[in-house]
């Protein structure tokens, strides 16, 4: 589904995306200095990109405000949602590394770019300056992170969006990246397939919080 209406979607190219070298390499850079905050060596590929582009689409609340991304890296997802009618002025992109945080200025004008660590997410509230978002994408490595850090960081999450709001994770592993049994956050993850023309194959999932529960104040 296309989000269409304004001036500003109706300028936004519709090319599907296609795989640039120089992407790989800032990606492959950024993956060198920091492995565990990365999470893997290869950005997501065009097919991935499009399909978690949809999934968060999909998702997103109307009238909820931007997309927040946490762990854009060198923005192939970003670039996906762009492709899809969404455009990167409606995008709000947290990144740790500052050479993918000047990549992502440079390679996609007028997206907002928020140096810092994703995980931290209630510390970084203020600097973001959102009342809301319609949904959060997430390409954070939670299966290499604490399950008490990762849940802080969802909990955070959840406080941008309106209820019902979704997080859209992907993950290389066949596992729930966020384990809904271990949380304290009752949550309800759904397994949306895997991309398999991905080196290595990505999972989807979709997270919400359970029916009548609300985000930590």
């Amino acid at each position: 589904m296309r989000h269409v209406g304004t001036k500003a979607v109706a300028q936004v190219a519709v090319r599907q995306p296609q795989p640039q070298p120089r992407d790989s390499l800032a990606f492959l850079r950024g993956w060198s200095r920091n492995p565990v905050a990365v999470g893997g060596p290869f950005a997501s590929s065009p097919w991935t990109a499009r399909r978690l582009a949809r999934a968060v689409l999909a998702a997103a609340i109307p009238e909820g405000g931007p997309i927040l991304e946490l762990g854009a890296g060198t923005g192939p997802v970003t670039k996906a949602l762009a492709a899809e009618g969404w455009p990167p002025e409606r995008i709000v992109a947290v990144e740790r590394d500052p050479e993918l945080c000047r990549y992502l200025n440079d390679h996609l004008p007028g997206l907002r770019v928020v140096q810092g660590d994703a995980l931290d997410l209630a510390a970084l509230r203020a600097r973001i300056q959102l009342q809301s978002v319609s949904a959060v994408l997430s390409g954070l490595p939670m299966r290499a992170i604490a399950p008490d850090a990762a849940s802080r960081c969802y909990d955070a999450a959840f406080q941008f969006m309106p209820p019902g709001g979704s997080i859209i994770q992907y993950t290389y592993g066949f596992r729930p990246p966020v384990d809904p049994a271990g949380s304290p956050l009752a949550l309800d993850a759904a397994y949306l397939g895997r991309e398999w023309r991905n080196l290595p194959p990505m999972a989807i999932w979709r997270y919400r919080l359970a029916r009548g529960r609300r985000a930590a104040r």
